[in-house]
């Protein structure tokens, strides 16, 4: 049967789902932005022109029709966006999107108002996606980091991706001055060291010197001139005397910060980055007084050509080269290399001044003080394009902390199982610590990290297989990515065992769930052994009809992926619509008196792992002459079933709970070694270990 399962399996991979048609004209014009209506379509790149006043004022485009970047359910996602002419978003919207999350799980509210925030925002900014608690950054600012949603980073990631990639499409084909200028390169021969005097006569070094009368001068004529009581009192004293400097060219970054610093600062940058020296003395700080280090500083900023340019405290601890004058601050800032940046075309400095008004509530005005910079092109070779780092690198850096504490878990676990023999051999230290270890699964990797691995995503890697091997999905959620691998090399040393025992959230819960409805001593629900096997088949059949909905309804597959109860107990936390909670719920209140009923018999990831699980190299699970003849004490205490009445193991239903091999190694719990000890010689020569057995070393 299972053969023929997968032939069948194998077979509709040839089939494909039919494209999703692209908006007519008519519907187009109902989703415009006020204000514009929509020219002839452009026959160089797949947008629409935006008109106003007669003119073309923007483009309005599918972005499925610009990119391909497939979402965790295998299939791209398709928005509405409009651009106008200096490469600013009017609007995006949903035309349609199959992730998982957004289906029927937090629904498309939540995926809508996150898109409400591209308005305003530019393609020449560097757009990233934070946390449901981060805060955006200020107004203006090329590094801007969008308020993510709970439970939906990875997919969030995947839909900028989308977005900026079909916005800089349009961009680089209709507004080509809008798409980000190729960087100049420093000439590395360029390295002679020079004085002070000599960096600030060329122009390498630029000085901005504000007095109290030039600040107190800029707040004139408002109810904020006259509050700077130290100002007055000295009005030619210095308010600030502040220094920038360019360092990647080497001339000016050795003469600087010295042979070593300099090194070692370079060492620090990222591909394409750039690194300013801003040197102050005087009342005022650059910084102020609430700076928090590695963080972009309020009173300072920088724009190229109109455009905000992302600076960010390199938090080094500087140290002055003799014949520099005596400074009260100090800092480095780097210049992220995705931000669209030329270091040979001319730049500003901008110094916020701040005065406030008031106790409680206080009133705020700000002057801006600016300074040009620009150096000679002899310094640079001719520019090169600098690609921003990939999304889903982005998304990798963000989930360290979380990845390293699920490396340590898992290493945990591959040693736990290399040594299973002596790990389970102790009954009762061994339950706790398998406990334990389950509490941190569900704990950890399904709810603090996001984990619960899904057959959705297998539905994905099917879609991707038909539509053009595209699984760059898999990257942008690198806790489950790390998680899959894992699996897939235990699945074929081991089986199925490792991850549907140890390492699924959900099947934790169950676990726990039958734990407690031991200690409340409710009676159990037992299921004959020939029901059994055949409930243990249902899942196969659940597992072929959802990859078959992935291929025939591909837009039907998430939704048809809900028998899995994983999104609405794991990922939501019961937060949703209440038939979702009560069939959640079932599954754990059927837990209670029924052994892992969900994972045993429906668990369509199971199936799929059970099936990957044929591939497995080892037989682990020891076994002697006695097992299953006569000693059925292994038959009878497995809860999976996963052993027959002759002592041979079903593989593809062991969860690797490990407390058979505990048995075969506890001499005061397996039969065959309490009636060798009683008996002797002769009954232990009868109880050696099978051939071929499978007898773990450890």
């Amino acid at each position: 049967m299972l053969r023929l399962l997968m032939l069948f399996l194998m077979l509709m991979l040839f089939a494909a789902p039919a494209p999703a048609a692209a908006l007519t004209e008519e519907e187009l014009a109902r989703l415009l932005p006020d204000g514009y209506s929509l020219g002839q379509k452009e026959k160089t790149v797949p947008a629409w022109p935006l008109i106003k006043a007669g003119m073309v004022a923007g483009y309005i485009f599918e972005t499925g029709s610009l990119t391909s970047i497939p979402g965790f359910s295998g299939t791209p996602m398709n928005l509405l966006v409009a651009m106008d002419d200096a490469g600013r978003f009017l609007d995006v919207q949903i035309l349609s999107q199959h992730e998982p999350v957004f289906v029927d799980g937090l629904g498309p509210q939540p995926f809508a108002d996150f898109l409400t925030q591209y308005r305003g925002l530019t393609i020449r900014q560097n757009i990233k996606i934070g946390s449901q608690y981060g805060a955006s950054d200020r107004a203006g600012s090329s590094s801007v980091t969008l308020d993510g949603v709970a439970k939906a980073t990875a997919s969030l990631r995947i839909a900028n991706l989308t977005i900026l990639g079909a916005a800089t499409k349009v961009a680089q084909a209709k507004m080509a001055a809008l798409a980000p200028k190729p960087k100049s390169i420093p000439r590395p021969d360029m390295d002679q060291i020079r004085g002070w005097d000599s960096l600030v006569a060329s122009g390498y070094v630029r000085r901005l010197t504000l007095t109290n009368a030039m600040v107190e001068q800029a707040f004139q004529g408002t109810p904020f001139a006259g509050l700077d009581a130290a100002g007055l009192a000295d009005t030619q004293g210095i308010f600030i005397d502040l220094w920038v400097a360019y360092l990647n060219v080497p001339t000016i970054g050795r003469s600087l910060l010295g042979e070593a610093q300099y090194a070692q600062v370079m060492d620090r940058l990222q591909p394409g980055e750039e690194v300013l020296l801003v040197l102050s003395s005087g009342r005022y700080s650059y910084t102020g007084p609430d700076f928090v280090p590695a963080t972009v500083p309020d009173r300072l900023a920088v724009s190229q050509a109109g455009f905000p340019v992302n600076i960010r405290d390199m938090v080094h601890d500087y140290v002055l080269p003799a014949g520099l004058p005596a400074v009260d601050e100090v800092r480095l800032f780097r210049i992220d290399g995705s931000a669209a940046f030329d270091p040979a075309s001319p730049w500003t400095l901008s110094l916020r001044t701040v005065r406030e008004k008031g106790l409680i509530l206080p009133d705020r005005q700000m002057r801006d003080f600016t300074l040009n910079y620009t150096l000679p092109a002899s310094l640079f070779t001719d520019p090169v394009i600098v690609e921003a780092p990939p999304e889903w690198l982005l998304a990798w850096g963000s989930r360290l902390p979380e990845l390293a504490i699920l490396g340590l878990l898992l290493l945990a676990l591959t040693a736990g199982l290399i040594a299973q023999t002596r790990l389970s051999r102790r009954e009762r230290q061994f339950y706790w610590t398998r406990m334990g270890f389950l509490a941190a699964t569900l704990g950890f990797i399904g709810i603090q990290a996001q984990g619960q691995l899904s057959i959705v995503t297998v539905q994905g890697v099917v879609k991707g297989a038909v539509n053009g091997m595209n699984f760059s999905f898999l990257l942008y959620d690198p806790v489950s990515l790390l998680l899959w691998a894992y699996v897939a090399v235990t699945a074929i040393i081991w089986g199925r065992g490792t991850f549907c025992g140890w390492l699924c959230p959900f099947g934790a819960l169950q676990e726990f769930a039958d734990a407690l409805g031991r200690l409340l001593r409710l009676r159990r629900i037992r299921v004959p052994g020939w029901l059994d096997q055949r409930l243990v088949l249902v899942k196969y059949a659940v597992l072929s009809l959802l990859l078959v909905t992935a291929l025939v309804l591909p837009g039907e597959a998430e939704k048809a992926a809900e028998v899995e109860p994983f999104k609405t107990a794991i990922t939501l936390g019961f937060i949703r619509d209440l038939p979702f909670v009560l069939y959640a719920g079932f599954w754990l209140l059927l837990g209670l008196v029924m052994f892992k009923p969900f994972c045993r018999y429906l668990c369509p990831l199971g199936a799929f792992l059970a099936l990957a699980g044929r591939l497995r190299l080892l037989d682990w699970i020891p076994r002697r002459p006695a097992c299953g003849s006569p000693c059925q004490l292994c038959t009878s205490r497995c809860r999976y079933k996963a052993i027959r009445r002759d002592g041979s193991i079903r593989y593809d239903e062991c969860f690797q709970c490990l407390d058979c091999v505990g048995i075969y190694a506890d001499k005061g719990r397996c039969v065959p070694l309490v009636v060798a000890a009683r008996h002797g010689e002769g009954a232990a020569a009868r109880i050696q270990p099978r051939k071929g057995s499978g007898h773990h070393a450890a």
